[in-house]
């Protein structure tokens, strides 16, 4: 159920899907600030961890990855050998799907208060039914996003860039798969679709802006 604003409409929502090293977390940010949204992005993640009682970090590994690799780290650490005494654990696991779910949950309870920019967390999935919502996704072509990682995380190796590059998008399109049945990348999951190794940040952050308020 939508909370109305206090002008009597639905909370308005941008949810911004992004490749790694595209500088989609920028231009949410930059959407947020012109439109004077609410930005969240790790939030979700500590939310979630507050609720779950574990770490951000602890979390963080289980995201974006492939349900059976959850599934047998965590029986192994669950489990132990078969000559170990089995221990309990300090921390109970963290489960995918369960971390996904609640997520979602956090993210349609801040939309419900107000307006918002969701960076990642599959915003577009949790929000896709509601009014009001835009759905973006933010990519640039693969030398681009190696380039600008190079400099933003000041990693000295081209190659270890690019690797970083694959694993994320490899790993981001199977989370979203396997949580969603989505094809992370499908420009018909959203409303805009923009390439920041052609348009830079600003005008992309402008071109959702302008969609936003018109939209309104």
């Amino acid at each position: 159920m939508n909370t109305p604003s206090d002008n009597g409409k639905s909370h308005a929502a941008v949810t911004l899907s992004r490749q790694l090293g595209s500088g989609g977390a920028h231009v949410g940010y930059l959407v947020a600030r012109e439109l004077g949204f609410r930005y969240v992005d790790r939030e979700v993640l500590r939310r979630a961890a507050k609720e779950m009682e574990a770490g951000d970090d602890r979390i963080g590994t289980v995201e974006e990855r492939p349900w059976g690799v959850i599934e047998r780290i965590l029986g192994a650490f669950t489990l132990g050998t078969p000559e170990s005494v089995s221990l309990p654990l300090l921390r109970p696991p963290v489960y995918e799907r369960d971390l996904f779910d609640l997520e979602c949950g956090i993210i349609r309870a801040i939309a419900d208060r107000c307006d918002t920019v969701i960076v990642g967390r599959g915003g577009f999935y949790a929000l896709r039914n509601r009014p009001g919502v835009i759905r973006v996704f933010i990519h640039a072509p693969r030398e681009f996003r190696v380039q600008r990682i190079m400099e933003v995380e000041n990693i000295p190796s081209i190659d270890k860039a690019r690797a970083m590059v694959d694993e994320s998008d490899r790993n981001r399109a199977r989370f979203i798969r396997d949580m969603t049945g989505f094809l992370w990348s499908d420009a018909r999951n959203f409303h805009l679709s923009i390439n920041t190794g052609i348009i830079d940040f600003e005008t992309a952050a402008g071109m959702i802006v302008d969609v936003v308020r018109k939209c309104r």
